[in-house]
């Protein structure tokens, strides 16, 4: 029937809610018309949104460091070198020889060098442990990355069902009032029932308040559905067609204790635990670059000159002809022990300090479920009443229409019992609003899908 005019804050949340997804960059796609309920809209979202394919590249690349983490446990320095060049000739041996630089030819030599970490005091085993927790936590953020567009696309679709419905309902007002208005002319000109020309005044003035939420509710509904055009990828050629009116979600809510009890499911936790683990693994890396480290080192030469004699005494040495292979275990220890020392004790107050903030944001998270949680309560609680609230007006208006219809009531009466009656469905219409979009964001603060 009617809309309230006073409910623009109503409108403008609705509002402000489309229009900070309106900045969404979106994919091109071919023309289609399709009808969407919400799985298939988070569906669609899933398969362009940028943000989620971004989050799929950020746990590509925390893989790639991971490699690189397992790489560096094997042969970390491997290294080949072959160089070509001129060679004088020379011939004799180390006590008598004689050098022909006029005479030139090429020689080739070819270096390997080779190390090998044997024990590391926990410097590359913590280097790989760090790496493995960073996959988790973007492994996490891809699933947070989701779930946020699940939120964005569920909020938006009940948000273009209940601009839908409110500009439906405000249609329906306005048609009511120009059929009362003609009702009220024709009986005034026919000069019958106790109608006056102040009925008709108070039946136009009040309409204009009904034309007034029809632009609104246009406006709204098509800045609604342009917001969810954008996130599922659609053109503005695409059709767009929800799959029916706005209903409360069929949900069973449960205690407060069992959404408290999952508070560890959310991706931001487990994040945020991964965190925990990579500052533990770099405490260890910083630990261990205060010990020596073990390793085993190899080295192969080999070069040839055609116009030089071999050196056969293993005194003479000669860089142009020579082979030469072996391998060695040494140490390797940084003597800056202020340095190192200071480094590790920066780590491990590091690690302290986030087991400090993860401790604070368990307690956050809790308080955050809990507000939900009790605002979904709320918000069940408004929509029966407000279903309750529908059925007692219906029958008012009802009754004063059919007494005006009779000329037993006057406009008056009439305006205030429609304009009530309107006022009472948008406020249900709300309600189950905040009832669908409670439910979804207490799913998202206990880390559970939509789908």
């Amino acid at each position: 029937m009617l809309l309230n005019c006073n409910r623009c804050g109503f409108f403008s949340h609705i509002l402000k809610l489309c229009v900070s997804y309106l900045g969404i960059f979106i994919c091109a796609h071919s023309l289609r018309a399709e009808t969407y309920d919400l799985s298939a809209s988070i569906a669609q979202a899933m398969r362009v949104h940028p943000g989620v394919r971004a989050a799929a590249v950020d746990v590509d690349i925390a893989r790639a460091q991971l490699d690189q983490a397992n790489a560096i446990r094997f042969l970390p320095q491997f290294e080949l070198r072959s160089v070509i060049g001129p060679s004088p000739e020379a011939r004799g041996d180390a006590l008598v020889g004689e050098t022909m630089l006029s005479h030139l030819s090429i020689f080739t030599r070819t270096e390997a060098t080779v190390v090998q970490p044997l024990f590391t005091f926990g410097y590359l085993s913590g280097a790989k442990a760090a790496a493995m927790a960073g996959v988790t936590a973007q492994q996490a953020g891809l699933q947070k990355a989701r779930g946020d567009l699940e939120l964005q696309v569920a909020e938006v679709y009940f948000g273009l069902q209940l601009t839908q419905d409110l500009w439906a309902l405000a249609l329906e007002a306005q048609s009511d009032f120009q059929t009362a208005r003609d009702f009220v002319s024709e009986k005034l000109e026919a000069e019958e029932g106790d109608f006056t020309y102040a009925d008709l005044g108070r039946i136009d003035r009040f309409a204009f308040d009904v034309r007034e939420k029809v632009h609104e509710a246009a406006k709204t509904k098509a800045l609604a559905k342009s917001a969810l055009r954008m996130l599922l990828g659609l053109s503005e050629g695409d059709s767009l067609t929800l799959a029916g009116p706005l209903t409360p979600v069929d949900v069973e809510i449960d205690p407060l204790e069992f959404y408290l009890k999952r508070a560890g499911e959310r991706e931001d936790m487990q994040q945020l635990q991964a965190a925990v683990q990579v500052r533990e693994s770099l405490m260890q890396v910083a630990k261990g670059e205060q010990y020596p480290q073990i390793f085993i080192a190899g080295q192969f030469k080999y070069g040839y000159a055609p116009n030089r004699d071999d050196q056969l005494s293993p005194f003479a040495r000669d860089d142009f002809n020579i082979l030469q292979a072996g391998a060695v275990i040494g140490v390797r220890q940084s003597l800056s022990f202020g340095l190192t020392s200071a480094k590790a004790r920066k780590a491990s107050l590091e690690y302290q300090k986030l087991l400090y903030q993860k401790q604070l944001a368990e307690k956050g998270v809790a308080i955050e479920i809990e507000k939900i949680y009790r605002e979904l309560i709320e918000a069940e609680k408004n929509m029966a009443a407000a279903s309750t609230a529908r059925r007692a007006t219906r029958r008012w208006f009802i009754s004063v229409r059919d007494g005006f219809n009779a000329g037993l009531e006057d406009a008056s009466d009439m305006i205030d019992a429609a304009k009530e009656y309107g006022i009472i469905r948008a406020k249900y219409y709300e309600a189950v609003f905040n009832f669908n979009r409670s439910w979804v964001r207490l799913q998202r603060a206990v880390g559970r899908s939509l789908l």
